[in-house]
Formats: C-alpha cells, sequence, structure tokens
C-alpha cells in the first residue's frame, strides 16, 4: 500500500441533532440488540450525513460518458481520475472542506491522503477491480458549490469489461438523495442506464438527465439523442422528466467557449 501523508482532515462543524437523527440512533441499538450490525452501521452514517446536513447527488451512466470529467467541471477543477479507458472503480464523494484534502476507508479505517494521489485508490488502471479493498473515498474542496452540504458523488461506469464496477455502482443507489444521469448521443442511451435509472427512481425522486459531449455532434444530432433518451426514460419510469441539459463538460472544464446548458 502507498504510503499516506498525514494531512489533516478539515473541521465540517457540528450540527444539533435533529429529531430525525434522534430517532434513527434508536433504530441503532435496535438494530444491534438483534445483532443486525450492517443496519446499524448503515443507518449510523445516515446519523452522520442529517446531523452535517449533507445529502449526496450521484452521476451515474455507462462508462466513457464523462462522469468524472462532468464532476470537475461542476466544482472547477480536475480533481477526479480522467481517461479514455474505464478510469472510476470506487464511488468518491466531493464534499465542502476549508482545505484540498482527500481521504480513503480502507477496512474500517480512514487514510488521509494527498488529492493528488487519489487515483492510487479510485482509478481502475492503479487500483484494478477495487484490489486494495478501498470502500469509500472523501474529497474535501473549498468549492462555493458544495457549501450548502451537497455531496457530488462519482461513480463506476455501468457497462464496462470489469462486472464489479456495475455492482458496486448498483449497492451504493441505496444511499443516493439525487441523480444525475449522464448520457450521450452515440448511442443515446443504453438499456443498462435505463435499468439502472429505474432502480434509483424507486430510491429518488429528483433525476437531472444531462446529455455530455456535445461538441463531437451536430445541433440536428443533439436534438435525435436528447428526444429519444426523454422517450425512452419517460416510458420507463412512466413519469414526466422535464427537460434535458446538453453540455460539453470538457470544454466548460478547459474554459472553452462552447454555448452549452
Amino acid at each position: 500500500m502507498h504510503n499516506v501523508d498525514d494531512v489533516p482532515i478539515p473541521p465540517q462543524g457540528s450540527v444539533a441533532q435533529t429529531s430525525d437523527a434522534r430517532a434513527l440512533g434508536q433504530l441503532v441499538s435496535v438494530a444491534e440488540e438483534l445483532g443486525e450490525g450492517a443496519i446499524a452501521a448503515d443507518v449510523r452514517q445516515l446519523v452522520v450525513r442529517i446531523n452535517e446536513g449533507r445529502f449526496f447527488v450521484a452521476c451515474i451512466g455507462q462508462f466513457k460518458r464523462g462522469k468524472s470529467t462532468l464532476l470537475g467541471a461542476l466544482v472547477g477543477e480536475p480533481i477526479l481520475p480522467m481517461g479514455v479507458v474505464p478510469v472510476t472503480a470506487v464511488p468518491t464523494v466531493l464534499r465542502y472542506g476549508n482545505q484540498r484534502t482527500a481521504r480513503v476507508l480502507i477496512g474500517e479505517t480512514w487514510r488521509t491522503i494527498p488529492p493528488d494521489d487519489l487515483p492510487l485508490y479510485v482509478s481502475e488502471e492503479l487500483n484494478p477491480e477495487n484490489s486494495k479493498q478501498v470502500s469509500g473515498a472523501e474529497v474535501f474542496l473549498p468549492s462555493p458549490l458544495l457549501a450548502s452540504g451537497m455531496c457530488l458523488v462519482d461513480t463506476p461506469g455501468i457497462g464496462s469489461v470489469f462486472a464489479g464496477n456495475t455492482e458496486t455502482t448498483k449497492d451504493f443507489i441505496p444511499q443516493v438523495d439525487a441523480a444525475i444521469l449522464l448520457v450521450g448521443a452515440d448511442p443515446p442511451i443504453s438499456g443498462e442506464e435505463l435499468a439502472l435509472i429505474e432502480a434509483v427512481a424507486v430510491n429518488v425522486d429528483e433525476i437531472l438527465i444531462v446529455l455530455n459531449k456535445i461538441d463531437r455532434v451536430s445541433a440536428d444530432e443533439r436534438q435525435q439523442a436528447s428526444a429519444f433518451a426523454t422517450r425512452v426514460v419517460e416510458t420507463r419510469l412512466k413519469r414526466i422528466i422535464g427537460r434535458i441539459y446538453e453540455v460539453s463538460a470538457l470544454s466548460r472544464l478547459n474554459n472553452s467557449a462552447i454555448a452549452d446548458d
């Protein structure tokens, strides 16, 4: 395992415990009494999120849709590993912090790492099929977008040759509060993406659909892709999804001049 530097995690502040958190704390006690340790652990994590006012917005979709690039564009810097092959192996949470730092969860222990070392733990190339057994990763950034408690989550792409990546993303779904489904123009949306968004819709109401890489297709192709994605998603979910946002995440991240949403 790579040596990790001792970089302090910035304090996130304390929030008075809510009535919901207190009720969940009682649920933890009941679960422990019944020997349901896994349930107790999940509820503890939820209590922490409620007390800190945090909520998860997960970016999901097929591999190579540009999820890591889009999240980097949203926070204003290329903080996540990107590449031409399947990249993300571990769900990575972008959180607000006064300092730019990161940490990874290995077993039951958080290890603080420099953000530049993040690919060693969350990328498919340097941690193939999560051979290092990383169960979580968090990056702390002084991004105004994250200051209200929103946490952006980069998830492993589905449909790649690494079957474990798809399962990892599916396992993360119960923790999602809202979702960004990232689709493309060629092909607009896959069967696996449809199945995934259907599973997400069971847990969350807020789903944004984003058509990425619009700089690579014509205006007519963009219109066709958006219309197709809208039609198949609304048919599958049996509800109106609203507009599809058309973006070029890479152009935005590189400050290139392109008109997008």
